[in-house]
């Protein structure tokens, strides 16, 4: 069994309840708790295999949502780490969580979403593969204790067992919130890049999302309608590479 630590921030309240009944379940998970807001670390300080951190979602919709991502910057770091830097994304562990997660939701009768997000915000410089697995995005939300139970169960098989092996994709287009990828059931995702994000990338950021998804992506997916103006220019940088694109 690979090692695995479940990290949150002691101010998170959504992490604080996560992790509180976490420790009432079966977990092979080193839990530590952060003093620093996790999204400025710069170094966990230990390499375990793979870090999953319980933390809140915070939206200005308010939609209630059960989320998953890994983190990194493709432009400018407004919200930790660190300039066009992504983090290492477990791509098998993120497809991993967002069944879970619907699981809990069904099971639970849960009136959320469950979705996976783009890449964005901070750490990016751990040097493990890492993943925030979040309740949200109000106050309401990271006091919902059957909420998160279900994101503390989801948190608990992910330490508990070795993920599915399938083939690896990389996302380009659409929403933060990345329904259509969240849909695909054949691949699973590695970094995303959203279509407000598409005007950030050259060569060098398609080779960061290639190198620090882990296992190494063989496909790019590419949301055909969610693409606008970048949609030419990112497919030809697409073309210079090994992946196979295509369009959902």
């Amino acid at each position: 069994m690979s090692e695995r630590v479940v990290l949150f921030y002691d101010k998170d309240l959504a992490g604080r309840n996560i992790v509180k009944i976490l420790k009432t379940k079966n977990t092979e998970a080193k839990i530590i708790k952060s003093r620093d807001e996790i999204l400025y670390m710069k170094s966990l300080g230990i390499k375990p295999d793979i870090c999953i951190v319980a933390s809140r979602h915070k939206s200005e919709s308010g939609t209630p949502v059960l989320t998953t991502h890994s983190p990194g910057n493709f432009g400018r770091a407004d919200f930790g780490g660190n300039d066009r830097e992504l983090s290492m994304a477990p791509a098998l562990y993120l497809r991993e969580a967002l069944i879970y997660l619907r699981d809990e939701k069904e099971k639970r009768g849960l009136p959320y979403e469950v979705s996976l997000e783009a890449t964005h915000h901070g750490p990016t410089s751990f040097e493990s593969p890492i993943m925030f697995v979040e309740v949200g995005g109000t106050e309401r939300e990271w006091k919902d204790i059957n909420a998160c139970k279900a994101v503390a169960e989801s948190i608990s098989k992910l330490t508990r067992s070795e993920p599915e092996r399938i083939p690896v994709a990389i996302g380009f287009g659409g929403g933060h919130y990345c329904r259509k990828f969240s849909q695909i059931e054949e691949y699973a995702m590695g970094h995303i890049c959203p279509k407000y994000n598409l005007h950030n990338l050259d060569a060098s950021m398609i080779e960061q999302m290639i190198s620090k998804t882990i296992p190494t992506p063989e496909i790019a997916l590419v949301e055909k309608k969610g693409m606008g103006r970048e949609k030419k220019r990112v497919l030809e940088l697409l073309e210079k590479t090994e992946l196979e694109v295509i369009g959902v």
